[in-house]
């Protein structure tokens, strides 16, 4: 019999998940043997779980994608399993893992107890497990934890609109293998999922257990013809826009120009060096899916 850790996250998608906590609870004492653990500031779920470890088999992130990340710090490369009920604003890893947002329908997902094992990137010395962006889409995310209360495609359409006007451009070193390149972009991603910011497909053909990241340059473009490209990262179609380079990797080095934001799966990293060493645990971490 499994013991089941459901590790709630009242922050999620700015407190409004409050909402469905009842509703989680009476789910919840549907499993014979699991208990429900509420954090109280950032860092409360990392530290159950590494304190829980042997006390349980499944590990359940209920929030949005930085819970999940948080909860799966600690069970890389063990034998313990993560479940996910998406309760935050975005949760775009869900979309790739075919994990439905529905709070019902994600618990049956819970109860099937199939588990996949998923790729995990790295970079330097922290984890992400959807994506990791330079420039562009960390700007975007940075607007999106101020505008939490709106509805969730809301939050992101007005944000990429205000990073529209507000980002820059920057330089890139790349390094991979044995080849260095330099390239000015105003937006470089590690894609390990498909969906960022809710709706926006930057890797529409990515896969989470293939063992390669997809790398996503997009270089300079005139801001007023930007509010045209995006909406072909809404019908999942990046690779029409010319300013989108595109490639696989499983690791790389960057050097990055410039004061830019970062973020890792929409949490924000604070830049305290400009070298990242990025690469990819394969099949590091068993998540219950129906992938």
């Amino acid at each position: 019999m499994k013991r089941y850790a459901f590790l709630y996250n009242p922050a999620a998608q700015g407190g409004k998940s409050e909402l469905k906590l009842e509703c989680l609870r009476t789910l919840i004492d549907e499993f014979t043997d699991a208990q429900l653990f509420h954090s109280q500031s950032i860092g409360d779920i990392a530290h159950f779980v590494d304190q829980n470890l042997e006390e349980f088999d499944v590990f359940v992130a209920c929030g949005g994608d930085g819970t999940v990340r948080e909860v799966a710090t600690t069970l890389i490369n063990t034998e313990k399993v993560m479940g996910i009920v998406p309760l935050g604003t975005g949760n775009d890893l869900c979309k790739t893992l075919n994990i439905p947002v529905k709070l019902k329908q994600s618990i049956s997902v819970l109860k099937r107890e199939d588990a996949v094992s998923i790729d995990v990137g790295q970079c330097n010395d922290f984890i992400f497990l959807n994506s990791l962006g330079f420039g562009f889409d960390g700007l975007t995310n940075r607007y999106a934890l101020q505008l939490k209360h709106l509805h969730p495609f809301l939050t992101y359409a007005i944000s990429a609109l205000k990073a529209v006007f507000n980002h820059s451009s920057f330089e890139v070193t790349i390094r991979k293998a044995e080849t260095i390149s330099q390239e000015q972009a105003i937006m470089f991603s590690l894609a390990n999922g498909r969906v960022e910011g809710g709706n926006f497909w930057i890797a529409p053909n990515a896969s989470i257990i293939d063992g390669k990241l997809n790398v996503v340059l997009v270089k300079p473009v005139s801001k007023w013809l930007i509010p045209v490209l995006l909406p072909l990262f809404l019908f999942k179609k990046p690779q029409l826009i010319p300013h989108v380079k595109s490639s696989e990797v499983e690791e790389l080095s960057l050097n990055i120009a410039g004061d830019i934001d970062i973020h890792a799966d929409g949490e924000m990293i604070e830049k305290n060096r400009n070298e990242f060493s990025i690469s990819l645990n394969a099949n590091a971490l068993r998540v219950i899916c129906p992938l």
